[in-house]
C-alpha cells in the first residue's frame, strides 16, 4: 500500500500494549468509505551499550524508522502495514521470544567470526539517523580451494557439522579459509538458508572432505609492518577453533529466531514458505530407500504410488528407540522408504516439528507403526503423532493405517482395542518380515 502509515482522513488507535522491551500500537486509517489500512507502529523501549539492538531486529523484520509518530509514547517509532486481524499480543510474544534467540546467536556467531547485521543500531534512541553497521571486508575473490599452495592447518567436528581449516596462497592473496560440512548432505532448506544468510559459499568439489560438497568462508592474511607472525592469525585461528562450541548453538538460535517471528509472517531468514520447505524436505531429503523397491507378489495389483510419501512412518517413545531404529533399518534394507527421525536428525532442525510430523503422520505415510507403551502415552511429541495418526484413521473409513505394536499392557486413548496388536515380545525382526509382506500385498 502506497500511503502513509500516520496520517489520513480518519486516523485511530484499535489496540496497544506494553510487552517488555517493546510498546506496539496497532491503528487504523480511512480515507474513503471503502478505502482503508491498518499499520503497525512499535516504539523499542530499552536498548544495551553493546550488540545486536531491538531496533535492529525491528529492521530484520522489513519495518521502516518514522521519527514523527502521534500513536506512540516516544512520539518515534517503527512501523509497517499489516492485515485487521493483526494479533499484537502473538506478535509481542513472538518478537521478545525471537529477539532473544537473535542476541544469543550473535553472541555465539560472532566467536566464530561471523558478525550480524545492525542496520539500525542507537540512531533511534538518541534522534540521530539510523547507524548503518560496515567493515572492512576480509573476504578474497575466487573459489577458496584452487590455490598455487594449499596448507591443510586444523579439523574438527560436533554432532552436526564437520569443521576444515586451511591456508592458501592464490599468487595474488592469501587467506584462511574455514570449510563446513553437514554431516548428512543435502543440507535441509533451513540449514541452505541460514547459511546464505550468513554468507557461507557453496563448493561442490572439496579437497578437504575427499572432493564432497562443502561450504567455505575466506578470511584475507593479515600482518603488521615488520611484524609477519602477528596481525590476524591469532583472531583467524581462535574464530576456528570456537567453532566446535559455539557455532551449532549458534544456528540453532538463530533458526529458533525465525521459527518464532515466522509464526507471525514476518521471517527474516532467506527461505521459501514452510509449506513449500517441509515438501521438498520429505520429499528428498529425509530418507530414501537405499535399493530398489521389493518386487510385490504376482498377481495382485499395487497400491498408486503417493507422491513426496512414505511406505511407513515410526511413532515411538525415546524407551524404545533401539527397536524403532531395527525396525526402520530393516525395512529401508527391503527398499521401503520410511520415516525415522533419527536416521538424519538435521534434516529436522529448524523445522517446526508441530507442523511437519503432522503432515507425515496425518498425510504422508502408507502405514503407521507406533511402539505403544506407558512412556509413549506420557510423553508430548508422541501424542502429538498419535493424534495425528488418529485422525488420518479416521478418513480411512477402516482401511488399515495404525499398526501398533504393544510394548507393554498400555491403552492408548483414541485407539479402539479392536485392532489387532502385535506384542514387542515376537520380536523386531520378525515384525519386520510381517510388515514386508503386508507392504507387499
Amino acid at each position: 500500500m502506497n500511503r502513509d502509515l500516520h496520517s489520513a482522513l480518519k486516523a485511530e488507535v484499535i489496540s496497544k500494549i506494553n510487552a517488555g522491551t517493546i510498546e506496539v500500537v496497532l491503528a487504523r486509517l480511512q480515507w474513503g468509505k471503502d478505502v482503508k489500512g491498518f499499520s503497525l507502529h512499535v516504539n523499542p523501549s530499552s536498548y544495551s551499550t553493546a550488540g545486536l539492538q531491538t531496533t535492529d531486529f525491528l529492521g530484520y523484520l522489513g519495518f521502516q524508522r518514522h521519527d514523527r509518530c502521534n500513536f506512540t509514547s516516544f512520539q518515534r517509532c517503527y512501523c509497517k502495514w499489516v492485515n485487521e486481524d493483526f494479533n499484537l499480543q502473538e506478535f509481542a510474544s513472538a518478537f521478545n521470544a525471537g529477539y532473544g534467540h537473535v542476541g544469543r546467536a550473535q553472541e555465539a556467531l560472532q566467536a566464530c567470526g561471523f558478525q550480524l547485521r545492525q542496520p539500525e543500531g542507537w540512531g533511534f534512541f538518541n534522534g540521530r539517523p539510523s547507524g548503518r553497521s560496515s567493515h572492512v571486508s576480509e573476504q578474497i575473490s575466487g573459489d577458496g580451494h584452487t590455490a598455487m599452495n594449499v596448507r591443510p592447518m586444523k579439523a574438527t567436528e560436533d554432532d552436526r557439522f564437520q569443521f576444515r581449516f586451511t591456508f592458501i596462497d592464490t599468487g595474488r592473496d592469501k587467506a584462511f579459509i574455514t570449510h563446513y560440512r553437514p554431516k548428512h548432505l543435502p543440507a535441509s532448506s533451513e540449514i541452505t538458508g541460514v547459511f546464505k544468510y550468513l554468507g557461507l559459499q557453496e563448493f561442490h568439489s572439496c579437497p578437504e572432505f575427499e572432493f564432497e560438497p562443502c561450504y567455505f568462508t575466506t578470511r584475507r592474511f593479515a600482518q603488521n609492518e615488520g611484524r609477519p607472525f602477528d596481525g590476524n592469525v591469532e583472531h583467524a585461528h581462535r574464530c576456528f577453533d570456537a567453532l566446535l562450541t559455539r557455532f551449532s548453538p549458534g544456528i540453532e538460535s538463530l533458526l529458533a529466531a525465525n521459527a518464532a517471528v515466522e509464526n507471525v509472517g514476518m521471517p527474516f531468514l532467506p527461505l521459501v514458505r514452510p509449506a513449500e520447505r517441509m515438501k521438498a524436505d520429505i520429499a528428498t531429503k529425509v530418507i530414501r530407500p537405499v535399493k530398489p523397491a521389493a518386487p510385490k507378489q504376482a498377481g495382485k495389483p499395487t497400491a498408486p504410488p503417493i507422491p513426496d510419501n512414505f511406505d511407513v512412518a515410526i511413532s515411538f517413545a525415546g524407551t524404545e528407540r533401539e527397536h524403532a531404529q531395527k525396525l526402520a533399518e530393516q525395512l529401508r534394507e527391503a527398499g521401503y522408504t520410511v520415516f525415522y527421525d533419527d536416521f538424519y536428525p538435521e534434516q529436522l532442525w529448524g523445522k517446526n516439528l508441530t507442523v511437519f510430523f503432522d503432515e507425515i503422520f496425518r498425510k504422508k505415510a502408507r502405514f503407521c507403526v507406533m511402539f505403544i507403551s506407558k512412556e509413549y502415552r506420557e510423553r508430548k511429541w508422541t501424542i502429538h503423532e498419535a493424534r495425528s495418526a488418529q485422525a488420518r484413521a479416521l478418513d480411512e473409513k477402516g482401511n488399515e493405517y495404525i499398526l501398533p505394536i504393544r510394548v507393554d499392557d498400555t491403552d492408548l486413548e483414541g485407539l479402539l482395542p479392536t485392532i489387532g496388536y502385535v506384542p514387542i515380545s515376537t520380536g523386531v525382526e520378525k515384525i519386520g518380515e510381517m510388515l514386508v509382506k503386508k507392504l507387499r500385498s
